[in-house]
C-alpha cells in the first residue's frame, strides 16, 4: 500500500484558523451577518439575477459566481447599485487587494 510522502515545513508551522471569538467579531462589523435571513435573501437575488462572475465575464471567461461583494467595501452598504456577484477565486483577489485579507487591516 502506497505511503504518504512526509511534508517538510518550517518550525512552529500551523495552518491559520479562525477562533469562534474572531468569527463572531469579524460577524458584529457587518450590518447584516452573512447567516442572516435578509443577507440570504439579497444574495439569492442578486445571484439569480446575475449568475456569471462579472469580473471573469469583463476578462471574457464563463465562470458560475458564487459569493456576493460589496463594490465599494462597505458591508452596511447593501443597496442593489453596490452588490455584484464574483466567483470565490475573484472574490478572494479583490478583498486581499482591498485590505490585506479577510479580517486584517489596510496596508500600505
Amino acid at each position: 500500500m502506497p505511503v504518504r510522502p512526509p511534508q517538510h515545513r518550517a518550525a512552529g508551522w500551523r495552518p491559520y484558523k479562525e477562533t469562534s471569538a474572531q468569527v463572531r467579531k469579524r460577524q458584529a462589523r457587518r450590518a447584516l451577518p452573512t447567516n442572516s435571513a435578509l443577507w440570504r435573501r439579497i444574495r439569492a437575488v442578486v445571484l439569480a439575477r446575475e449568475p456569471l462572475c462579472r469580473c471573469c465575464a469583463e476578462q471574457g471567461r464563463v465562470r458560475a459566481a458564487t459569493e456576493v461583494d460589496h463594490i465599494d467595501g462597505d458591508d452596511a452598504n447593501n443597496a442593489d447599485s453596490n452588490l455584484q456577484p464574483l466567483c470565490r477565486p475573484c472574490h478572494s483577489t479583490k478583498t486581499a487587494l482591498e485590505n490585506g485579507g479577510f479580517g486584517r487591516g489596510a496596508r500600505d
